[in-house]
């Protein structure tokens, strides 16, 4: 099985259909991609404050272990290390980035394929929302204001008499 996250922007457009292409699908699990080509995977998903960090830790494990005169095999196993720590968590990192920009994660769902999972998120997500989400302005004008576009504290005070 194959789970994932599901993250929407925190100012969504109004449309459910434009809606739904701008969610992103988050796997959970370990990334071989992050795992090989870390520097590079982590470029290609916008995580520059990670890769930065990433670096830092590659150059200064590296210096570290020199000035200390260590075998070069421990300055390639710590380095492997780094990078399958980084395989575990290169999901983890993902999500915490796009929460960090205000998304928000609207749900998980888990399947046999991403396919699969597409559609079952789809197939619960789609009907409870509403073809145009209200904007705020509007919303704010349904609540003050009634169906006939009177006051509701005027339609109250019409159906007391």
């Amino acid at each position: 099985m194959i789970v994932f996250t599901v993250h929407e922007r925190a100012h969504p457009a109004a449309d459910r259909i434009e809606r739904a292409e701008e969610l992103r699908f988050v796997r959970d699990g370990f990334s071989w991609a992050a795992c090989v080509f870390g520097p590079f995977w982590m470029l290609a998903h916008g995580l520059w404050l990670i890769a930065a960090v990433y670096i830092a830790l590659t150059f200064g494990s590296a210096a570290g272990l020199d000035a200390l005169a260590v075998v070069p095999v421990w300055s390639a196993l710590v380095s492997a290390a780094l990078n399958v720590l980084l395989g575990f968590e290169a999901t983890s990192l993902r999500r915490w980035a796009l929460e960090r920009r205000g998304w928000q994660m609207v749900g998980t769902v888990s399947g046999r394929s991403r396919a699969e999972c597409e559609r079952r998120f789809f197939e619960a997500w789609l009907p409870g929302e509403p073809a145009i989400r209200p904007s705020i302005e509007s919303a704010r004008a349904l609540r003050s204001e009634g169906l006939s576009g009177q006051p509701m504290s005027r339609l109250v005070d019409v159906a007391r008499t």
